[in-house]
């Protein structure tokens, strides 16, 4: 027997404006799913929007600026060089705190 737990919480989906969604769609030349997505986090510029979707290596935060980086390094640097074994835990969805 499948007993489904009501939550208590109500859900808010905000709608982009379509007006907004239209034009990334087609500016940028993507779905209208993609260009929700991107109005909904707020980039609602195609100029923008084309620089988010094709990104290069100078896009890339310096990853030294995350706190503890170094000595993370220094650790497993030690770890190699003692043929220590290493185990890494991170966020699944690591990659949204840019936004």
């Amino acid at each position: 027997m499948n007993v489904l737990i009501e939550s208590k919480k109500k859900w808010r989906v905000e709608r982009p404006d379509e007006k907004i969604v239209n034009l990334l769609s087609t500016e940028v030349a993507i779905p209208s799913v993609h260009a929700k997505i991107l109005a909904s986090r707020g980039i609602t510029d195609p100029v923008e929007a084309k620089a988010f979707l094709h990104m290069d290596a100078t896009s890339i935060h310096d990853p030294y600026l995350l706190y503890g980086m170094e000595k993370a390094v220094e650790l497993i640097r030690q770890a190699i060089s003692n043929d220590k074994k290493i185990a890494i835990y991170g966020d699944y969805d690591a990659g949204a705190t840019r936004f």
